[in-house]
């Protein structure tokens, strides 16, 4: 049973380092692989992942652990954790074992961090941005001195989310062109902002993230209630949008259906809007399978504020394009899931018929989160969106 355990966990390196071990020390190597992961971790309750984790941030607490460390992070990794996740344990290292520990560790997994960074976001960086009432996190492709021509795209993440939304979409599209992506008010790390009032004030803030950017012009795609506001930014500053993509999001929103997210989380509490959000948002093998985004939107929905929760559906429910879309003259891409519960292949369709320059694209087995459960398939129709609003461009000019 331990040995099963051992290699279950972290594969054949941990089982080459139990038989060394068992060759500096019989006994010693018997007590850890039968009584440690045999009797004592071989019955626990919690996953691999969770296991890896747990044993990372002790090592990492307790200092001088580097080679066991390295074992248990490339464990976790292979169990499914992602590198926010392994940055999640730095942190907890550094609120309860201090500074010392924490950086020691951080020095220790550079190396990971590094390659991770490199896979997911090369030459980019993480920033707090002030707006004009309120700070936001920002994902933006050109960092580090980096210079890249062109319109820049932006992206607007779903409901409750934050700029990690776009965790595995973003790559591809930063090898478009420059790509920022940022938390709206009351989302992610601008949390405690100002309370959300109408999609005007989103589409204002938008406005702001341009001005202190310094960019006059961009390609803005939005999924859910991020299409929502990039549509109102259609009207309100349509000189500054030369595309914009809506993704699992409506030209009109059912206000009553919204409005009673809202009033449902009023009256019952986050903890009641966690399964039903995610039911919603997700396919049923991704939830069984308790993927990364299911983890990731699972924790933002039990972390929201109900009065921020309720002022973004209410936002959202007032979104009414179907008149005001015929004054858009840019290109429009309709990005729609064929299993998506909430913005249904109808709807989304008939969003695509009334922009004037619109096309419908519809990814198979596509749900609500498609930009994160469906990725790849999202980064295809994105990537192909840019590339031919950046020919017509190129052909105008």
């Amino acid at each position: 049973m331990g040995k099963h355990e051992a290699q279950s966990l972290a594969g054949p390196k941990m089982l080459k380092q139990l038989d060394a071990l068992s060759e500096i020390s019989p006994a010693l190597g018997r007590l850890v692989l039968e009584a440690g992961f045999g009797d004592a971790l071989g019955g626990v309750t919690v996953g691999y992942r969770e296991w890896c984790l747990m044993t990372l941030a002790a090592l990492m607490c307790m200092g001088d652990a580097a080679e066991q460390s390295q074992v248990y992070l490339e464990a976790a990794t292979r169990n499914g954790a992602t590198e926010h996740e392994i940055r999640d344990v730095l942190s907890l290292c550094y609120g309860y074992a201090g500074a010392p520990r924490a950086v020691t560790a951080a020095r220790r997994i550079k190396d990971y961090l590094d390659q991770a960074n490199e896979q997911f976001l090369p030459g980019s960086t993480e920033e707090q941005i002030q707006l004009a009432d309120h700070t936001t996190m920002i994902w933006d492709s050109c960092g580090k001195g980096l210079a890249q021509e062109g319109v820049p795209m932006v992206l607007i993440h779903a409901l409750d989310m934050d700029h990690r939304f776009w965790r595995e979409v973003f790559p591809a599209l930063a090898n478009k062109g420059r790509t920022i992506a940022y938390d709206m008010r009351g989302h992610g790390r601008a949390r405690g902002a100002p309370l959300t009032q109408s999609l005007e004030q989103l589409a204002g803030d938008l406005a702001h993230l341009l001005d202190r950017l310094e960019i006059p012009v961009a390609d803005v795609y939005g999924a859910s209630f991020g299409g929502a506001v990039v549509q109102q930014f259609a009207l309100q500053s349509p000189a500054r949008l030369r595309s914009m993509a809506l993704i699992a999001t409506g030209a009109k929103a059912p206000k009553e259906e919204l409005s009673a997210r809202a009033t449902d989380a009023e009256e019952h509490g986050m903890e009641a809007q966690v399964a039903k959000s995610v039911i919603r948002w997700f396919l049923p093998e991704s939830i069984a399978q308790d993927l990364w985004m299911v983890r990731y939107a699972r924790n933002c929905v039990r972390r929201s504020r109900v009065e921020e929760w309720a002022a973004s559906w209410r936002a959202m429910a007032a979104l009414d394009m179907t008149e005001s879309a015929k004054k858009v003259e840019i290109p429009v891409l309709v990005l729609s899931g064929t299993k998506d519960l909430s913005a249904t292949p109808d709807a989304m369709r008939a969003t695509a018929k009334i922009y004037k320059k619109s096309e419908f694209v519809s990814i198979d087995g596509g749900t609500h989160m498609l930009p994160m459960e469906q990725s790849e398939k999202a980064s295809e129709a994105l990537g192909a969106f840019r590339d031919r609003v950046e020919a017509e461009s190129r052909a105008v000019r």
